[in-house]
């Protein structure tokens, strides 16, 4: 009820724009489901290593043995987490991306609360860790979990007045690419709301945490309809019709919780699959968003984790590659990802 009180207001600016833009957003669709590709697209390149990229923080593996568990696979792209409340660990994540040359790295700034309910502080903190990572990093996604409370937003507006801080430093760091707003899971109104509005905020690229069925592969339906490649079609139709956001899109996160892994699964035992279907629906999902055409970038979440990641930890320390490991591996080693 606080949160209602609090952010009504958004929520009914939201609701409108959605019945305005819905008829848009469906005949959009239809159009890129037939196969129509804007030329102002920016679409994914033809080598998967280009395609396939990896999301990453260092609180489940120390910095150096995660540099060499990257090096060792191949990947090119990762997107790497750095919160605001760990800003006495900056050198660290420093020597970390020294430790990775051969990477092209993104930054996602993360935040709490009292970051979003006091801008002075998020603005030293944002010039911080930019002025710490530039000119390494040219690429930073503003804030991650726009419509959740979790993460510290009580409404798509109040994320909108936070991402637009950013916009201040674009005059001292030429060149620096912004992404966001870092939506999770299929939830079109927030992503809506934060393409079409009137803050300075502007998107150099589109990214979101598109999450489909836990429990299912990416080509089963939600909604009747909503398959991976229609969820695609639609976000980009969103894309599509913004104006605050380049044509480019990305999906920032992705996985699927493993079974038999108590307290380290994100979610409920009954969400949870095995470790070979994993494999085979992350070899299914980055086929699919690579044949749309309109998918820049994917990024698995994440390389070293108990509950979801591509590499376990076992109890002793030391740490097991999973199937997806080896489906990853290979998608990385493909000549072409299109089959």
């Amino acid at each position: 009820m606080t949160r209602l009180r609090y952010a009504w207001l958004d929520y009914l600016k939201t609701g409108l724009l959605a019945l305005l833009f819905l008829p848009l957003i469906a005949i959009t669709q239809l159009g890129l489901t037939s196969g129509y590709r804007p030329r102002s697209w920016i679409r994914p390149r033809q080598e998967p290593a280009d395609f396939a990229g990896l999301a990453v923080a260092l609180h489940s593996c120390d910095g150096p043995r995660l540099a060499e568990e990257i090096n060792e696979l191949g990947v090119r792209r990762i997107l790497l987490r750095i919160p605001t409340w760990e800003l006495d660990r900056l050198d660290e994540y420093l020597a970390f991306m020294d430790a990775i040359p051969d990477c092209h790295i993104v930054v996602c700034i993360m935040q709490n609360r009292s970051d979003v309910t006091e801008l002075d502080r998020w603005r030293r903190q944002l010039r911080t860790i930019i002025e710490a990572c530039w000119p390494r990093v040219t690429e930073f996604q503003i804030g991650q979990g726009s419509n959740r409370s979790k993460w510290g937003f009580f409404s798509t507006e109040e994320y909108l007045r936070f991402a637009s801080v950013a916009e201040e430093l674009r005059s001292d760091f030429p060149e620096i690419a912004f992404v966001g707003p870092g939506t999770l899971d299929f939830e079109t109104m927030p992503l809506l709301r934060a393409l079409v509005h009137g803050y300075p905020i502007r998107w150099d690229a589109v990214g979101c945490a598109l999450y489909i069925d836990r429990r299912g592969s990416p080509s089963g339906r939600q909604l009747l309809f909503f398959n991976l490649r229609q969820k695609i079609l639609h976000f980009a139709s969103c894309v599509r019709l913004a104006n605050k956001a380049e044509r480019r899109f990305w999906i920032t996160e992705v996985n699927w919780p493993l079974e038999n892994q108590g307290p380290y699964s994100p979610t409920g035992e009954e969400d949870c699959i095995s470790e070979e279907a994993t494999a085979a629906y992350l070899t299914e999902y980055y086929k699919t968003a690579m044949d749309t055409g309109l998918v820049e970038r994917v990024y698995w979440w994440q390389l070293v984790s108990k509950g979801f990641g591509l590499i376990d930890v076992e109890d002793d320390g030391s740490l097991r590659r999973r199937p997806a490991y080896y489906a990853f591996k290979a998608l990385l080693e493909e000549e072409n990802a299109r089959t």
